[in-house]
């Protein structure tokens, strides 16, 4: 499989460490491990979706690095324990084992994807351990119940309910399909077809490709040549959907391309040379650059302590998820152990933290339903 092509403004490993988003453990300097409230995450910091992690993850550790500049949880500091699993399940999975296994991890956190979010899911209840903030709106995670998963971002149902009705508006009426070869494409599939049904919004056809691939050549066969409608809607990350783009222009195709949040709006953006004509992306938070409302400005003020002046929509949402984390710490009393977090998660009630508003229930953990279309 070819690399993907890598954008300059990619960080080399050397800077990931300056920036403390390394590949592995960060301890607070002065602080013993009995002090600290460790958090596990397993993400995509290589490869081709390594701008997903990396992003997302940016926004979690300037909301992380301002809680504890303000004395942390109970005097304790809080640390993330972030692995690379360059969007792969195998490697998310041991990440996983060794985080669940390790007494002194709270939770597991800020995971990156749909088939690296699923293996995770087995040890919840076995290690009595919960999962939050995944960067992912796959229904398996928005069981109702009182279980240990708990969302942050509207799921894919609520955003390809969002992009049929754009489709309708737009004048579509028959459109293709461009999934992932795996999890995370058959969800959003899955999605699309019962958000199209009732718009009568035909699904003509379909194609896949693989993950962490930009060899779309099958799928443009397939989808532009063969039978062409009016619109794909793809279901992948930047790299795959901005090769299919730039592939389908080439062979003349002047129909629209409807994407899900996951693909990362910004490095799409980046990836098309800033060529977004006939694209429109669904988005689970508010347009990072809104500094009338004061979640932005906020993070906002966040990402600048920490000498990040690039502001998009993945580490907004990744501030966001870290803000739910926080309260759900803060409003603990007494021992802080995976139950005491749980219990605080699910009891959080209505949350507005300043413009994003969420909602945490015994028995729905599903947080946000906020969709926007740009």
């Amino acid at each position: 499989m070819p690399d993907a092509t890598v954008p300059s403004r990619r960080l080399s490993l050397a800077a990931l460490l300056g920036l403390g988003l390394g590949l592995g453990f960060e301890r607070h300097a002065g602080a013993s491990a009995e002090e600290e409230l460790r958090i596990g995450s397993s993400a995509a910091l290589s490869g081709p979706a390594a701008q997903l992690g990396l992003r997302y993850h940016a926004g979690i550790r300037a909301q992380l690095d301002m809680l504890n500049q303000q004395g942390g949880v109970q005097g304790r500091k809080v640390v993330l324990d972030l692995r690379d699993d360059g969007y792969e399940p195998d490697r998310a999975e041991i990440n996983t084992r060794q985080f669940v296994e390790d007494p002194r991890v709270l939770l597991l956190f800020g995971y990156v994807g749909t088939p690296t979010s699923r293996v995770a899911l087995p040890y919840l209840k076995r290690h009595g351990i919960s999962f939050l903030g995944a960067y992912t709106g796959a229904s398996m995670l928005y069981e109702p119940g009182p279980g240990r998963i708990f969302s942050v971002r509207a799921s894919y149902m609520d955003e390809s309910v969002a992009l049929a009705h754009a489709m309708r508006q737009d004048g579509v009426q028959r459109f293709n399909v461009l999934l992932q070869a795996d999890l995370f494409g058959r969800a959003g599939l899955e999605a699309m077809r019962d958000a199209a049904q009732p718009l009568k919004l035909q699904l003509q056809a379909s194609a896949t490709v693989r993950r962490n691939s930009t060899q779309v050549d099958e799928a443009l066969d397939a989808l532009i040549t063969r039978e062409p409608a009016e619109a794909v809607f793809m279901i992948s990350t930047y790299e795959t959907c901005a090769a299919f783009i730039r592939q389908a222009r080439s062979r003349g195709y002047k129909g629209r391309f409807y994407v899900l949040s996951f693909v990362g709006l910004e490095p799409l953006k980046e990836s098309l040379m800033g060529d977004m004509r006939q694209i429109r992306v669904s988005q689970v938070v508010p347009d990072a650059h809104d500094t009338s409302l004061p979640v932005v400005a906020a993070y906002q003020k966040a990402m600048l302590a920490r000498g990040d002046r690039q502001f998009d929509s993945l580490s907004l949402e990744g501030y966001v998820a870290a803000r739910v984390l926080t309260e759900g710490l803060r409003r603990i009393r007494g021992p802080i152990n995976r139950d005491s977090l749980q219990h605080a998660l699910a009891s959080l009630g209505e949350l507005d933290l300043g413009g994003f508003r969420l909602r945490y229930q015994e028995e729905s953990h599903r947080g946000s339903s906020l969709v926007l279309i740009r």
